[in-house]
């Protein structure tokens, strides 16, 4: 009977305490409501950006970061890149090659000006390129390497807007070359714009936006080009001018700033706790696994391909580059020109290597402990890295540590910084390199690749040269596709260079940012920011009320 009272006593308090717990609850939800029905959001078209002191905003000369992106929001260029860095019409409205391949003919739209209202014609073209072309004799442009391969160019007699470029070498002559931007020579003057290094200048462009306002050493305003042949942004840019970037942090934390640009790995350590979005993009730089084709163990494909399946990208990506790298198949950009990324192609497995050792005639032939080849000389990988660069140090290790599990003598060549470390890329004084690319937009890899352009590494495939050259000699769209789909089979089976990862940048966004769902670009950060603006919450102040005005009683 006791035992009854109890239980029906505890069931009772519960039932009490569930119905005060209901009522307060109400009683908050219904104030939490009331609070939030209280706020409101402003709406502002004015976006306020970061950037860094530039030595100029002249694209042709400038050398900077900020400078190449603004480019991409201040000028026009014949073509230009998508998310797959597959080629788009961009002023050219078309392109004729001559039969030979020697020189083609590049067609303007005849709708497109320059900000202060003047036509954008085949003048304005030739004048461009003549302008690269000179600043690149002296290396005093970024675009050399776009227009080192063009003879000459002139305007088409019977059409002022279309132009004719010749070429040197009909083995570079894709348009992907030709997204420098377009400049105006009455911006610059005649044969001036190859000159101008002046930070205060202020370029006149085609592009989307025009500079409303400058001050090389405060700040920088961009609004609607009236004359833009296109969809006109209806938002201002307003960029600040900052010491560091890492300055950014602060001021994306109490919306002062919308938006901003890390290339650190370390970065998600510095926003923690903080009211910032991070979103992670592919850049064009990969961290690899170089193999010194010169040296009798690396020319022998199963040993290359035992030590890829040695390195453990899961754990190395985690230790090493604090989760900012993406696996990717080989050294293509992700998805390069629409190719499936089919990741680490070696996933980490020492039975794998250990197979593929054995397979290569090395064993442990006199018991102490290191693997011989047939005639017992004993295998010894020498892993070369700048001890400079600590993620790529801890890479090193990590790789080491495996390849010692596998019974192979190794040893870590620590260069003492990066030009200690070229050096001896150049004398290959290594078996590996533990290292990494930074890679122009184009993807032109025969740089890393061709046997006629002295890669570093010593790899020679004829089929992969003739398959690069064909990539870059003006061949179509789907072309270009099935033939980096054949220099990525061949690449991944004979390895010459084992990718660990491709890094990322990170997009750091305030809460204030809006309309900026599409994906950011490594070569255009500012992509489709013509839809951004920003929202500001507004928080109503409650009314205070007299309660003694409002006192209906007698006692005063």
């Amino acid at each position: 009977m006791i035992k009854k009272v109890i239980i029906i006593s505890i069931t009772v308090i519960i039932c009490i305490g569930i119905i005060i717990y209901g009522q307060h609850g109400d009683v908050y939800n219904l104030l939490n409501k009331s609070d939030k029905e209280k706020a409101s959001y402003a709406e502002s078209q004015i976006v306020n950006l970061p950037m860094e002191k530039v030595r100029t905003l002249n694209p042709v000369t400038s050398k900077d970061s900020d400078t190449y992106h603004l480019s991409k929001l201040i000028f026009e260029s014949l073509f230009y890149l998508d998310e797959n860095l597959s080629l788009q019409n961009g002023l050219a409205s078309g392109y004729n090659y001559d039969s030979d391949k020697m020189a083609v003919t590049i067609n303007i739209k005849t709708g497109s000006y320059f900000s202060n209202g003047t036509n954008v014609t085949g003048e304005d073209v030739k004048y461009s390129i003549d302008s690269y072309m000179a600043a690149a004799a002296s290396g005093n442009t970024v675009y050399s390497s776009y227009v080192n391969n063009i003879k000459s160019v002139s305007v088409s007699k019977s059409d002022k807007y279309s132009v004719v470029v010749r070429f040197k070498d009909k083995r570079d002559v894709s348009m992907e070359n030709f997204i420098f931007p377009i400049v105006s020579e009455k911006n610059f003057g005649k044969y001036s714009a190859a000159k101008v290094s002046s930070s205060s200048f202020i370029p006149i462009g085609s592009g989307p936006y025009a500079i409303k306002k400058y001050n090389d050493i405060s700040e920088l305003q961009l609004s609607a080009n009236e004359y833009y042949n296109g969809t006109r942004p209806s938002n201002t840019l307003c960029f600040t001018i900052l010491p560091e970037k890492e300055d950014v942090i602060p001021l994306l934390e109490v919306n002062s700033i919308a938006l901003g640009y890390l290339q650190e790995l370390s970065r998600d350590t510095l926003i923690t706790d903080k009211k910032i979005t991070s979103k992670n993009f592919v850049s064009n730089e990969v961290e690899v696994v170089g193999y010194n084709f010169s040296k009798e163990t690396m020319a022998d494909k199963r040993v290359r391909k035992a030590i890829a399946y040695a390195v453990d990208t899961k754990t190395v990506n985690e230790s090493a580059y604090y989760k900012n790298g993406i696996l990717c198949d080989s050294i293509y950009f992700p998805g390069y020109l629409g190719t499936a990324n089919t990741g680490d192609q070696y996933k980490f497995s020492l039975e794998k290597a250990a197979k593929l050792l054995t397979a290569a005639e090395y064993l442990d032939r006199d018991g102490n402990g290191y693997l011989e080849d047939k005639n017992e000389n004993e295998l010894t990988v020498n892993i070369l890295v700048n001890k400079a660069d600590q993620s790529r140090t801890i890479a090193a290790e990590t790789i080491k540590a495996s390849l010692d599990k596998l019974s192979i003598s190794s040893r870590i060549i620590y260069a003492a910084d990066l030009q200690d470390f070229n050096n001896q890329l150049r004398a290959k004084e290594y078996d590996i390199f533990i290292g990494g690319m930074k890679i122009n937009e184009t993807y032109d890899l025969r740089t890393f690749l061709h046997s006629d352009y002295n890669n570093l590494i010593g790899y020679s495939n004829k089929k992969v040269d003739k398959l690069l050259d064909k990539l870059k000699s003006g061949i179509a769209e789907e072309q270009k596709k099935e033939s980096v789909k054949g220099i990525k089979d061949i690449i991944i089976d004979e390895l010459p260079y084992y990718c660990i990862i491709y890094k990322t940048y990170g997009a750091l966004t305030a809460e204030a940012l809006n309309g900026n769902e599409s994906n950011y670009m490594f070569n255009n950060f500012y992509k489709d920011c013509e839809s951004w603006y920003c929202k500001y919450p507004i928080t109503e102040t409650p009314e205070i009320v007299d309660s003694a005005a409002n006192n209906n009683s007698s006692n005063e």
